[in-house]
């Protein structure tokens, strides 16, 4: 027999599940949940009391643990409302929080739906390493307020190769390095210290041939410098290569690079040399030739310093020019015999490229068998002393223009304390500023002997380097003795942190010495 259910057990069960079943539904917050009902509450009819008022949810979830580029600009949409009632709050100021900084700038007052969207643009000063969280917070809640979640969002930068320089226009020996001197940034600007950058050299009549690869690092300030160009056995006859520089460090630093076409190599040189085998004792003799590539006669090989040997003894030190000749001049002061001749490629690979001996014959000079001309002594007196007049009067034209010019340049610089800068470098290295001593050594003294000698003064958008490249190509100073001292000193100033010794100060003024000898024509002297 069945027996029939108790009527008062079944309704006491269907309200123990509704009890349980009704809060797990209105609890689900997909998409779908929070538009099928916009009912409005407005603070007047929703006055704040001691349980939960409302709750605060951001909701397109697609941006959440993603990464932008620097300045992007990135929309973040939520949605403010009582979440058992689904009822949206109209009307309520809400702010974006980033790391847990409010930023007014980005807030938003909620719609009719009780919804509210920041469209934000990541500042160039954010943190690409660094995880950010991102926030709503309600500036005017009726009560408690319950944040349901938060979102990640990272940020990423472009960089970039700036400030190259280089010079294709001198053809490189094998395993030479290529002389380039340049900086890897981020997009802000900042450089990008102690980073990888790779480097390809490709054949440059076609992209895909790797002939050669590695890696170089920036220093401490982003600077990178020099490459060495492949061995000669991975060359073969190929005269023109692609160099390629790319840098990536993914996902906070995107990939770049950049390529340097035309870089002229050889393995070694055919030389063509113009000799004449017959001279003699005393004479001047003149050398001629070309350097020609070894493996392509369409390169010469300019722009290259060369040494001329006479028996093994240097006579001359000459460049090619655009075409790769040379001519150079020397007197011949051995006596009657044969003489050998060569002559030396200068390179920084350490190789010996040399020319085959040549020899030539010199003849000792004949007697002279001329009988001497009798002279009137009239003439005699007039060979003799107008030209020794002409010559006393040259030389003190020539004396007095020159001391003109010496005392106009000195004029110039003569008017700089000196000797009080001079005091000041001394009492901040006593006292233990040594990086303020060097930083006034390069702003105090250098900039002012720069003003008063070429009234050129450094401008506010002039960094340290750009500067030092001014010095060469506009005020015409020597490179090798700018570019070591304005490193050095752009590294102490720079540095984070760069501790330097009396040992590093001395080396600096060292440095600087030759630049203060060409300036001024003085010798930079410290008695201390």
């Amino acid at each position: 027999m069945i027996r029939s259910s108790n009527p008062k057990r079944i309704l006491v069960g269907i309200l123990f599940i509704s009890f349980f079943s009704i809060p797990l539904i209105l609890i689900e917050t997909d998409k779908d949940f929070y538009n099928n009902n916009h009912n409005q509450l407005n603070e007047e009819s929703n006055p704040k009391t001691s349980i939960t008022w409302g709750w605060v949810n951001l909701t397109n979830y697609d941006v959440d643990n993603t990464r932008h580029y620097h300045n992007d600009i990135v929309t973040l949409k939520g949605r403010v409302f009582h979440l058992p009632s689904n009822l949206s709050y109209v009307g309520y100021s809400v702010s974006l929080v980033v790391d847990g900084v409010t930023l007014p700038l980005y807030s938003d007052t909620t719609d009719v739906f009780g919804k509210f969207e920041f469209d934000y643009t990541i500042p160039y000063s954010s943190n690409i390493y660094s995880d950010h969280i991102f926030e709503a917070v309600i500036n005017n809640p009726g009560g408690d307020v319950i944040y349901l979640n938060y979102f990640t969002i990272n940020s990423k930068s472009r960089s970039k190769f700036e400030n190259l320089l280089y010079d294709i226009s001198i053809p490189l020996l094998t395993e030479e390095n290529f002389v380039i001197n340049g900086d890897l940034r981020y997009e802000n600007g900042s450089n990008i210290p102690t980073s990888e950058i790779h480097y390809y050299w490709i054949n440059s009549s076609d992209i895909n041939d790797i002939i050669d690869s590695g890696s170089i690092f920036t220093d401490s300030l982003g600077v990178f410098s020099n490459i060495q160009t492949p061995l000669t056995s991975l060359i073969g006859s190929l005269s023109l290569l692609t160099l390629k520089l790319n840098y990536s460090f993914l996902p906070y630093v995107e990939y770049s690079e950049i390529y340097i076409f035309n870089i002229a190599v050889f393995p070694d040189i055919q030389w063509v040399l113009n000799i004449d085998y017959n001279t003699m004792e005393g004479e001047q003799y003149t050398l001629t030739g070309t350097l020609i590539s070894s493996t392509d006669p369409s390169l010469r090989i300019s722009n290259r310093e060369i040494s001329i040997h006479l028996n093994g003894t240097l006579q001359a030190i000459t460049t090619t020019g655009s075409t790769g000749t040379f001519s150079s001049t020397f007197q011949i002061l051995l006596q009657n015999g044969t003489a050998s001749i060569q002559v030396q490629l200068n390179n920084t690979a350490g190789k010996i490229i040399i020319s085959p001996i040549q020899f030539i014959t010199v003849e000792s000079r004949p007697p002279s068998t001329q009988r001497p001309i009798e002279l009137p002594p009239f003439l005699i007196f007039s060979l003799i002393f107008f030209p020794i007049l002409i010559g006393v009067v040259v030389g003190l034209a020539v004396y007095g223009f020159f001391f003109y010019k010496k005392q106009e340049e000195e004029s110039r610089v003569v008017a700089i304390p000196l000797e009080s800068k001079i005091l000041n470098l001394k009492i901040l290295k006593d006292s233990g500023r040594l990086e303020e001593s060097l930083s006034y050594l390069f702003n105090a003294i250098y900039m002012d002997l720069v003003n008063a000698k070429y009234n050129r003064v450094r401008k506010d958008n002039e960094t340290i380097r750009d500067f030092a490249i001014i010095s060469v190509k506009e005020l015409k100073l020597t490179p090798a003795s700018i570019y070591p001292f304005i490193q050095q000193v752009e590294e102490i100033i720079y540095g984070k942190p760069y501790k330097i010794t009396e040992e590093d100060f001395y080396k600096t003024c060292e440095l600087f010495s030759p630049i203060y000898f060409q300036l001024t024509r003085h010798n930079f002297v410290l008695n201390f």
